[in-house]
């Protein structure tokens, strides 16, 4: 059993509280958080980060120069907010669309658009992506392949996210391991040639209680609350659930946030140096636990050619236990 590690991390413009975005668009999260901050940390570790872009970032350009100059290993991967994406692009002052709700050609449209200008801007296609708000939808698996990506990141186990404006959008028993999703239903394996790698998250352990356990949230490997000690914990957890299942099939956490969270007033999550400091510490805890472990720091499209290699086929995983719980701040 092979154990590997992803850090994919959602990049956007800078925002403030309630995820509002900045006016003018700002980006010191690109030219401070991923060039001083993020990368240099990753690094140290030898470890490879994945950057999702949303289309803002790269029509900035500063930021596109920033990351085109990035040393270090690292993977670039396509994020989508519909509202900076044509047709119909504007500045929103909360990203609130959820991709699934565009009509088919307005979605493909957009990433088109988010493809194409990713293309313009680094001289290759992406190979990685991931939904604004986790809002992948029951036409966008298929686009995706049209697109020639080869791993999608937006399946969030244990979460429906209807409490946050997405009725229907839920991944309650969604594997949490790698699998080839359903062409219609992006939470289910299928056959689509695209790799589903899920968001790792694990159910909290009050979800089983009548009531309480829809009022908890999931526990997400993700440094912006959750302690160096507690995401350890979590990823242990996780690699065992998945050794019970397979006990010789790779094993792939995949923690995520956003890149202005290690940025002072941001983001809702870090108020001054001192909060977004703690959240880069906490970072690194998970980083110096993937050392410890002998797990490598891959980039999402790694995993494709990960299970390419495989012989078994990365359909199965350990599934999520069902539950509610409404996400906090998710963008």
């Amino acid at each position: 059993m092979t154990c590997y590690l992803i850090v994919s991390i959602d990049c956007e413009c800078d925002k403030g509280a309630k995820w509002r975005s900045q006016r003018p668009l700002a980006f010191t999260g690109v030219t401070d958080g991923i060039a001083r901050r993020l990368q240099p940390l990753f690094a140290r570790y030898g470890a490879k980060p994945t950057y999702l872009l949303s289309a803002e970032v790269m029509r900035d350009p500063a930021s596109a120069e920033t990351l085109a100059r990035l040393e270090g290993s690292h993977e670039l991967g396509a994020h989508l907010h519909g509202e900076y994406a044509d047709p119909g692009a504007f500045e929103p002052e909360v990203t609130s669309a959820f991709q699934r709700d565009y009509p088919p050609d307005v979605e493909a449209a957009k990433l088109r658009y988010l493809t194409d200008l990713f293309s313009r801007t680094f001289g290759r296609r992406p190979t990685s992506f991931r939904a604004g708000r986790f809002g992948i939808g029951p036409h966008s698996i298929p686009i995706l392949e049209e697109l020639d990506y080869l791993v999608e990141s937006s399946v969030t186990p244990h979460m429906d996210w209807a409490p946050n404006g997405a009725p229907g959008l839920a991944f309650l028993s969604a594997p949490t391991q790698p699998y080839h999703p359903d062409r219609r239903d992006a939470g289910r394996p299928g056959e689509s040639p695209l790799l589903e790698v899920p968001v790792t998250i694990r159910p909290h352990r009050f979800a089983p209680l009548p009531f309480i356990g829809r009022r908890v949230e999931p526990r997400w490997l993700r440094p912006t609350r959750t302690s160096a000690q507690a995401l350890a914990n979590l990823a242990r957890e996780e690699m065992a659930a998945a050794r019970a299942v397979d006990a010789e099939r790779p094993i792939v956490l995949n923690a995520m946030f956003h890149n202005v969270e290690i940025i002072p007033d941001a983001s809702p999550y870090a108020k001054n140096e001192r909060e977004a400091h703690a959240i880069l510490t906490r970072l690194e805890g998970l980083l110096a636990f993937a050392r410890g472990e002998g797990i490598s720091v891959v980039g999402l499209s790694d995993a494709a050619e990960i299970f390419s290699n495989w012989p078994g086929a990365p359909v199965q995983g350990p599934s999520a236990t069902p539950g509610r719980a409404p996400a906090r701040g998710a963008s």
